[in-house]
């Protein structure tokens, strides 16, 4: 039996809206489910944790965005039941990474399907966080700066209503930009340091896109085992406004004021704290350590091949 676990709330609503779309395919295949059915976390997590309790629960299925499902994971990797994604959020790159598609319906049947993959986790430790698991990316810095300003918006409700989520994230780098102040950073990778001149972001990733859709780390891959970490760095801010649109292509890799680093363990270190945030939520600050925990979650995906 599978076990959704809907935030309704997601993406401004749309959770609710899925959901309804979702249970009525369900009445009609005549498929017995239960049901977690909340827009508070700690309720969700409690419910969820009776439920799996039972050894009834086959599967978790999640609707709401990457920051829903970032709430869920401690207790899903501890739990070690597979569990699947029906994207409701804004920027759904854990859904755009595993070739989830948005519609629900689709997104069901991939479910239902039972076909999953082996994938990574990220973790990540900080002053103010002793641990944090994440599965996308853990933004540090001015895309960290653009995650706070986002989350504490009311553009973002209205660029979910228009159904462009992506677009708050532009408009938060705009404001970001406004006040940000780069730093000279040190990236350590497996031991091996990097220091890095008006570092102005250091994004560490588990999937190739963040931030709705940008190709931050184009060949991360969710169980390749390992963390890629992009620097922007050098430059000033009117370059940083030339770069930011190659991120939607990936071809950003190719300046010279981004360089991409890949290992198991990345320490990032600044004068003065940057903030830092994993799949859209608060994970403290610098400095902070990442480490890749390797095939952690069975997903449910789309059948290989």
């Amino acid at each position: 039996m599978v076990l959704f676990v809907v935030n309704e709330s997601s993406g401004n609503g749309r959770g609710k809206k899925v959901w309804a779309k979702v249970e009525a395919q369900l009445h009609k295949r005549g498929i017995e489910y239960h049901t977690v059915v909340s827009s508070s976390q700690d309720e969700a997590v409690i419910r969820m944790e009776e439920l799996l309790l039972t050894g009834k629960m086959k599967a978790v299925a999640v609707i709401g965005g990457d920051g829903t499902l970032h709430g869920l994971l401690p207790l899903l990797v501890a739990s070690g039941i597979p569990c699947g994604l029906i994207p409701a959020g804004s920027g759904n790159d854990t859904s755009r990474a595993l070739g989830i598609p948005r519609n629900p319906i689709r997104a069901l049947d991939i479910i239902l399907a039972g076909h999953t993959r082996r994938i990574d986790v990220l973790e990540t430790t900080s002053e103010q966080y002793k641990s944090q698991i994440t599965l996308t990316a853990v933004a540090v810095g001015l895309d960290g700066a653009v995650a706070a300003d986002v989350n504490g918006s009311g553009y973002k409700r209205w660029c979910n209503k228009l159904g462009v989520g992506s677009l708050a994230y532009i408009i938060g780098l705009f404001r970001s930009l406004a006040v940000f102040k780069p730093q000279s950073i040190t990236v350590t990778i497996d031991g091996v340091t990097h220091d890095f001149t008006r570092g102005w972001l250091s994004a560490i990733s588990n999937v190739s896109t963040y931030g709705g859709g940008l190709k931050i780390c184009p060949k991360a891959l969710p169980d390749d085992n390992l963390l890629h970490t992009c620097i922007v760095h050098s430059c000033s801010v009117w370059r940083i406004l030339l770069i930011f649109p190659t991120l939607l292509n990936g071809s950003h890799v190719k300046q010279p004021y981004v360089t991409i680093l890949s290992g198991r363990s990345v320490r990032i270190d600044a004068p003065k704290p940057f903030v830092a945030f994993g799949d859209g939520e608060p994970s403290g600050h610098t400095p902070l350590i990442a480490t890749i925990v390797p095939a952690q979650l069975d997903f449910l995906t789309e059948a290989s091949g």
